[in-house]
């Protein structure tokens, strides 16, 4: 019972939002996310490939390719680093940034349900230009449910994030929030889909977002 109350109060945050962000615009996107892993004991190394649309899915907002690495202590705790090189896209030049991440996720069982809670520090390097700042600092922290029944290769997910800007004092101090529905979809024994779709409510920006994450383990 305490499960189903769980899902249907994550449920509720998710369809209603929190309305707490108001942001004065909408855009329509596409994001497309590439892992491919090797464990090796306790620890997992990997490479990254993003590619981001923008503009209502008219453009590409930009491209970028990455490393990663996870260790497990103990089979409800496992952290991770990474470092991504982002391709921003503008019209008649392009923008290169630096992005780091440090993160820590618990993760535990309950029946079927599977929870887990990712804390993530991530500083993103600008290069000193009109559009954007220098560095940013993010505190991202999420929370996501999913439902692992044994019987198909479906695993359904929902899950909600938050994203703190903590270099730069606003008003807000919540730069974004987002809420995920989806699912993944285990195909062969070392791949999987996810398919998802999010809205990101933003201080100046509300997102919808169709996305698609390829994950193979070599």
């Amino acid at each position: 019972m305490k499960v189903k109350k769980t899902i249907i109060l994550l449920l509720v945050l998710i369809f209603t939002g929190i309305n707490k962000i108001s942001a004065e615009e909408t855009d329509t996107r596409t994001w497309i996310d590439l892992f491919a892993t090797k464990k090796i004991r306790s620890a997992t190394i990997g490479l990254i490939g993003e590619i981001y649309t923008i503009n209502h899915n008219t453009s590409i907002e930009r491209t970028s390719i990455g490393l990663k690495g996870d260790y497990s202590f103990f089979p409800w705790l496992s952290a991770g680093t990474g470092y991504i090189l982002v391709n921003f896209q503008h019209p008649g030049y392009h923008e290169l940034a630096h992005r780091f991440y440090f993160q820590a996720e618990p993760a535990w069982k309950l029946s079927r349900f599977f929870f887990s809670f990712r804390e993530r520090l991530q500083v993103t390097l600008y290069p000193s230009t009109r559009t954007n700042e220098v560095e940013s600092y993010f505190w991202r922290n999420r929370f996501e449910v999913c439902y692992k029944s044994g019987k198909t290769k479906l695993e359904p997910l929902i899950n909600i994030e938050s994203l703190y800007l903590i270099n730069h004092i606003e008003t807000n101090p919540i730069s974004e929030i987002r809420y995920t529905v989806g699912t993944y979809y285990h195909f062969a024994k070392n791949q999987k889909f996810k398919f998802y779709g999010m809205f990101t409510d933003g201080t100046h920006l509300d997102r919808y977002i169709l996305g698609v994450v390829y994950d193979i383990k070599l």
